[in-house]
């Protein structure tokens, strides 16, 4: 039995316009262009990121920890000023104590918003 649609015209999910599907995506081919389908593949990963933020989190803060052990190929440091920690403890709390940080302002900036 062939999948629906696999011949006929269908809307593409981003821009609505009618395409002929490619006959061999059997029915999978959602967008009609590699732009629509980059958009797709955008919003895509915005809602699986918005479901899964601890794990968007982790991912970010095991990244700058790992650039942290690797200086030379990052050439980046934590952007705020966080001299006396980096001198005291090293790069990586300063790191920790920034990631901290931005995500206290960004609960805080929430919180803003959901004061009436």
């Amino acid at each position: 039995m062939m999948a629906k649609n696999s011949r006929g015209k269908r809307p593409c999910s981003i821009c609505r316009k009618w395409f002929a599907p490619d006959v061999r995506q059997k029915g999978r081919q959602r967008t009609c262009s590699p732009a629509c389908q980059k958009e797709l593949h955008r919003r895509q990963c915005e809602n699986w990121n918005r479901k899964n933020k601890a794990v968007s989190k982790n991912n970010y803060l095991a990244k700058k920890l790992e650039e942290a052990e690797n200086p030379q190929t990052s050439g980046k440091l934590p952007v705020l000023p966080l001299e006396v920690i980096e001198i005291e403890y090293g790069v990586k709390p300063a790191i920790i104590a920034q990631y901290l940080v931005t995500q206290v302002i960004s609960h805080t900036k929430e919180k803003i918003r959901e004061f009436p």
